[in-house]
């Protein structure tokens, strides 16, 4: 296993040397004094990509490549030692740019973020300046240039390798790492005609200055690039480099001002890498946003099933508790012979079990739909159910239960059950702040109009809610008390918001106030439009 993994390794070292060597040649245009120096070196960036990929192990092809690209391609015209020596010195400032890449832990060769592509420019830029000093050092010394050739031989390699850099390494990069690959479509191809249209229309208009028009390379780069991203933006620069360089020959002949067409061709380089890792960007954050929803969705039905589970547990327990009640009032009267007191305490049974059936299909029909079901209701006979349900009980307990209902007062349209409901949950609330104090009390339920509105107010002389607790918001599971379930007020705001109106607590030291208010219609009123 280990010597077909070594195997396998030197055919990719040998490969990378072919690729070198072929690279160097289509690139070598418009060359400097017959010297390795090119507008553009793509070279480097395979040297780059290697070592970061396969680490030291590549190391001698690495430092080896140059001098077999000068030797093939220009046949070792400054001779061999020097060759060697050129190839050994810029050779290892390349390995050493590899090796510091893979040693930048948050670089993704994926260019996922903006600062991939910003890493790869700064390792870009120093490896290719660390080379050019290496190369015009190497070259001074053996007299190949003169003193006043330094800066110019150190910037144009400087640059041309600053741009093979950008533009091979991350097609490397994305070729082994990217998965999937954006699917070709037929956008594609008029995006190419659109790129291919520009470079002849930048070096075929021939009233405009060299470069004038270079601007117009940047549509359909930055198309391709919005397009496919970091894959896109990598082949577009690829294919806007040969473009231009075929086109600068073709027009221009020798040295048409290679230094502004440099500059051009790095900033197209930067431009297209940094839009490419910016559409990247923004689908990893779409997609970990999306993410981040589905998660929230799937934690808040989690939570919503337990809600509804305790709410349906909170409403049915009085009717269940009222059935313990009279069934166990039955039995011992069957057993005293009382057949009197065992049939009512049966009808009580019925009733109770109605009811509880009632509430049960209220709260499924509220989870359905998100609405109420409005009929005609007497809220007085509502509340003298109420009385009779809860009186008995509340009078043992030293409470005293009241209602008012305003004289005269309509039947209205509501859904019936799920206000008695929820005058039921605020008078127990009510009632089990005052057992709390271990006296008496009295709660007052009253039944009012103001202007179009139904007040539906709850009242006790407990010891009102304590100081920190959101009397605007109450909590579902929110309790303060030891036994309750946190849910009294939170359905009862639900079961107002569900009419179209609102619960408004207070509180004081002399006990709690709740007011349901209600745009409940008048039955009269729905009659009138009926007839109408």
């Amino acid at each position: 296993m280990t010597d077909a993994r070594q195997y396998r390794r030197l055919l990719i070292g040998c490969a990378f040397l072919l690729a070198y060597v072929a690279l160097d040649y289509v690139s070598y245009v418009k060359p400097y004094r017959g010297l390795g120096i090119t507008p553009w070196n793509p070279p480097p960036g395979l040297s780059i990509a290697i070592i970061f990929l396969g680490g030291w192990f590549y190391a001698p092809f690495v430092l080896l490549a140059p001098a077999l690209a000068d030797l093939v391609v220009r046949g070792a015209a400054l001779g061999l030692w020097l060759e060697l020596i050129l190839s050994f010195g810029v050779g290892s400032t390349y390995l050493a740019g590899g090796l510091a890449l893979q040693r930048i832990g948050s670089f993704d060769p994926r260019f996922r973020f903006v600062r991939d592509a910003l890493t790869l420019i700064a390792v870009a830029a120093s490896s290719a300046l660390a080379a050019a000093a290496v190369y015009v050092v190497i070259l001074r010394g053996s007299g190949t240039i003169f003193q006043n050739e330094v800066v110019a031989v150190a910037w144009r390699a400087a640059v041309g390798d600053v741009i093979g850099i950008l533009v091979i390494a991350p097609l490397v990069f994305l070729s082994t790492s990217y998965r999937p690959w954006p699917v070709i479509g037929p956008l594609a191809f008029l995006q190419l005609f659109a790129l291919i249209a520009a470079i002849a229309i930048v070096f075929g208009y021939q009233e405009a200055t060299a470069f004038q028009l270079f601007y117009l390379l940047f549509l359909p780069l930055l198309w391709i690039a919005l397009s496919y991203g970091p894959p896109g933006s990598a082949v577009a620069l690829l294919l806007i480099q040969i473009g231009l360089i075929i086109g600068a020959e073709i027009r221009f002949g020798p040295d048409p001002g290679l230094g502004a067409l440099q500059v051009l061709m790095i900033a197209l380089a930067i431009t297209g890498l940094i839009v490419g890792t910016i559409v990247a960007e923004r689908e990893d954050s779409a997609a970990r946003l999306r993410d981040q929803q589905a998660a929230i969705s799937r934690a808040l039905r989690i939570r919503s099933a337990g809600e509804v589970a305790a709410t349906i547990a909170h409403e049915i327990n009085q009717p269940l508790t009222a059935l313990n009640t009279y069934a166990g009032i039955a039995k011992k009267a069957m057993e005293e012979g009382n057949i009197d007191l065992a049939s009512r305490a049966v009808e009580k049974v019925k009733s109770e079990t109605e009811r509880a059936n009632e509430v049960l299909k209220g709260i499924r029909e509220l989870l359905r739909q998100g609405t109420i079901t409005k009929r005609s209701v007497d809220l007085r006979a509502k509340l003298e159910e109420l009385e009779q349900l809860l009186g008995e009980d509340l009078a043992k307990k030293g409470i005293r239960f009241a209602i008012y209902v305003e004289p005269d007062f309509p039947i209205i349209k509501a859904d019936g059950v799920q206000l008695q409901q929820a005058i039921h949950n605020l008078i127990v609330n009510g009632a089990e702040a005052i057992l709390g104090l271990g006296r008496g009390g009295v709660i007052l339920t009253a039944v009012t109009l103001s202007d179009h509105d139904v007040l539906i107010e709850v009242r006790d002389n407990g010891p009102g809610f304590p100081t920190g607790y959101d009397v605007n918001e109450p909590a579902p599971f929110t309790t303060t008390k030891p036994e309750g379930s946190g849910l009294g007020l939170a359905v009862a705001r639900s079961i107002a918001e569900a009419h179209g109106g609102s619960l408004a607590i207070s509180s004081s030291s002399r006990g709690a106030r709740v007011v349901m208010r209600l745009p409940i219609e008048r039955e009269a009123d729905e009659q009138n439009r009926n007839h109408h």
